[in-house]
């Protein structure tokens, strides 16, 4: 049986975030601004970017106010960059990434059709060209992420995650 194209998308985005929990796991609060070089990105700033993310797709699609911030979507929004400095405390960060999470899988499991086939490509730059293609996009984005996260798992000596 084949996948509608709004299953595929919940799926890719719910294996994205099944991956990231992975690779969370193990990693001390207090190392959550750790960057093994200072041009790479740490756990706190890949949470709140894509939670940041996820709010802008949210208003795009104008499924209301899913949970972010908006001193979270600012300090780890486009063209930011990783302090060691974060006002965010990790637990805080991490309710924030799931909630805006759920809400935005809530959204495309219960969307309409006429939801679902909007035309995005003027209202994202050519992000995305619809709300699905965002969904695939919004999925890549975090596994790019949370690669670096990997790699902060690495410079820790943290046991890999698969």
């Amino acid at each position: 049986m084949t996948k509608s194209a709004r299953d595929q998308a919940v799926s890719f985005l719910e294996f994205a975030r099944w991956y990231s929990h992975g690779l969370l796991k193990g990693i001390p609060d207090d190392k959550y601004t750790f960057q093994p070089s200072k041009t790479d990105n740490h756990v706190s700033w890949v949470l709140g970017h894509l939670a940041g993310t996820e709010a802008w797709m949210a208003g795009v699609l104008k499924m209301g106010d899913i949970g972010v911030p908006k001193d979270i979507a600012e300090a780890y929004g486009m063209k930011s960059t990783p302090s060691a400095d974060v006002k965010h405390r990790p637990e805080q960060l991490r309710e924030v990434f799931e909630k805006s999470h759920a809400a935005f899988i809530n959204w495309y499991k219960t969307a309409d059709e006429a939801a679902l086939s909007q035309d995005l490509s003027v209202l994202t730059q050519g992000f995305a060209s619809d709300p699905i293609d965002a969904a695939h996009k919004i999925a890549w984005h975090e596994g790019f992420h949370f690669g670096q996260v990997a790699n902060v798992r690495k410079a820790l000596a943290i046991e890999p995650f698969m």
